[in-house]
């Protein structure tokens, strides 16, 4: 991720609105993936989920700390 120090107060709160839709889009298709019965979810899978749910978290994250400091 770029240098959040040089973004705009409105492009942080912006990238945030992204990310945050972009989390819960990918909990949901999770969750959808997760619930069905008939299908086989292989380790590899749902170790993906786990990796871009926590990439997503840490960039909100990164993101609401520069909005703190401002």
């Amino acid at each position: 991720m770029e240098d959040l120090k040089t973004l705009s107060r409105q492009d942080l709160e912006r990238r945030l609105n992204t990310l945050e839709e972009e989390l819960e889009e990918l909990e949901e298709e999770k969750n959808y993936v997760m619930k069905q019965t008939g299908l086989h979810v292989g380790g590899g899978k749902v170790k993906q989920y786990e990796a871009q749910t926590t990439a997503l978290q840490k960039s909100i994250a990164e993101i609401k700390d520069e909005l703190a400091k401002r």
